[in-house]
């Protein structure tokens, strides 16, 4: 019922503001737009860590190839942009888009882009390069997106070296 309530209020809205005075300038256009959230557990899975009997390996391998990936297969990419977003301190009412940067999604928080956030797979050093152009504060990316641990070291070093914060989730 509030979803729909917010709707129809935007309309109106629109439907009084379309209307221009004679000598008025123009307006900037009303941002009507608004965002729905529903609390969920954590995006990441969580490590099984109930005991398990010295015979019991074939369990604990299980539990091992099961955190390879550890990102919930039924989560979206935003889902985590929101996720990353509340865990360091970022308000949902920031303005979040979707870029492309050397041919691999991201996503800018912020107006002035303080938080930029890639979850692409393959992540080279000059993706990183790339990456570290848009000078973002925070650059968080996931830890299965870097192409082996050498890229991810060499993330670090690149981002470090133009005082960006490296983030990994």
């Amino acid at each position: 019922i509030g979803k729909e309530r917010i709707r129809r209020a935007g309309r109106k809205l629109t439907e009084t503001d379309g209307q221009m005075q004679l000598g008025e300038d123009d307006k900037k256009p009303l941002d009507i737009g608004f965002r729905v959230y529903k609390l969920d557990s954590s995006n990441l899975k969580t490590w099984d860590d109930t005991p398990i009997e010295d015979n019991q390996l074939n369990i604990l391998y299980k539990r091992m190839n099961g955190m390879i990936h550890r990102v919930k297969h039924d989560r979206s990419e935003m889902d985590m942009v929101c996720e990353i977003m509340l865990k360091l301190g970022a308000p949902l009412t920031c303005p979040v888009s979707k870029i492309e940067i050397s041919s691999k999604s991201a996503y800018t928080v912020g107006e002035d882009c303080t938080l930029l956030i890639c979850l692409a797979e393959n992540i080279q050093p000059s993706d990183v390069e790339a990456i570290a152009e848009y000078a973002a504060a925070i650059v968080v990316i996931a830890r299965d997106s870097f192409a082996d641990d050498t890229a991810m070291a060499n993330a670090y070093y690149i981002l470090r070296d133009k005082g960006i914060e490296l983030k990994l989730v």
